[in-house]
């Protein structure tokens, strides 16, 4: 296997130094600059196909590594998000949520984070818990965590609770600061840093107005069942109430109680288009008492 599989398989995450030349990244940074954004549970800018093509060659050539490995193969990718710290991301521990919602599983999911506007190397990175040292120092609460998502870890009195937003509940308690086990990989614009999708990580700080691009890599061919789906607990369902997908994903599965995940995604990007359609026609459509004058109706002395 080669060194970047390697180091996901035992640590969880990988820094690829210059994973973008300077044009492209600014390029990016330019597509942030220019692009819209959308609010949903957090805000966030919505990269250009044009932009996500400039870099799809190398993002390409970065899946084939897992070709022959069974066992992780995000082999498909699709738009971009820019994470901007200027909107207000600042988040604590967690493992990403949405993602597993979707998913239903982070076994075959890849986290592409690439900053693009990174004033300075020493801030606003993000900080991982590597795999090792959480196996390492508990090996029981990894075994339930491993390959999973929508969880978030929470500190006080010098221990930690590490929930489950998917079902409710807790995962794990700890007799220990998830924060002891921190590492901080210390990233410049165009870097690369791999995640898998079940890495705990938080962002650092919000000293400086950072902004990364985030392209998040599958696996088409997964089974995704309506039972998992359907699970809930209230953390998930504020998601759900602040993302209008969930309504797409819900009539899918009221049709069919299993399918691949290509065919879930199918389902969420024509819903999504039909909404896109829809604003634009209620953005051309007629308004109320805005007729030109010479339609108005005469009034007529008699």
């Amino acid at each position: 296997m080669s060194h970047i599989v390697d180091q996901l398989f035992e640590r969880g995450f990988v820094h690829v130094p210059g994973f973008l030349d300077p044009e492209e990244t600014e390029a990016l940074a330019q597509d942030y600059r220019q692009g819209q954004f959308h609010r949903t549970v957090y805000t966030l800018g919505h990269a250009t196909p044009e932009a996500i093509e400039l870099i799809g060659d190398k993002i390409r050539a970065l899946l084939t590594q897992f070709e022959d490995v069974p066992q992780f193969k995000p082999s498909r990718f699709g738009g971009g998000a820019y994470f901007a710290t200027e909107k207000g991301i600042n988040f604590g521990w967690h493992q990403d949520h949405e993602s597993y919602f979707i998913n239903q599983t982070h076994q075959h999911y890849l986290n592409i984070y690439i900053p693009v506007i990174k004033p300075e190397r020493e801030h606003t990175n993000l900080c991982v818990i590597p795999i090792d040292r959480f196996k390492e120092r508990s090996p029981d609460a990894w075994s339930v965590l491993e390959w999973g998502g929508a969880a978030t870890a929470k500190t006080e009195g010098g221990q930690t609770t590490i929930s489950n937003d998917h079902a409710g509940g807790l995962h794990a308690e700890l007799d220990f600061e998830l924060e002891e086990l921190c590492e901080t990989p210390e990233l410049v614009a165009g870097d690369a840093l791999l995640l898998r999708g079940d890495m705990f990580h938080r962002t650092q700080d919000n000293d400086t107005e950072r902004v990364a691009l985030s392209v998040r890599a599958f696996n088409p061919d997964i089974t995704v069942v309506k039972e998992h789906y359907e699970q809930n607990c209230p953390a998930k369902r504020w998601f759900q109430a602040n993302n209008p997908m969930y309504g797409a994903i819900t009539e899918a599965f009221a049709e069919r109680d299993i399918m691949i995940l290509s065919e879930l995604m199918m389902s969420m990007f024509n819903a999504r288009r039909a909404r896109e359609q829809a604003a634009q026609n209620q953005q051309h459509a007629p308004q109320k008492n805005s007729l030109p004058q010479d339609n108005l109706p005469q009034n007529k002395e008699k």
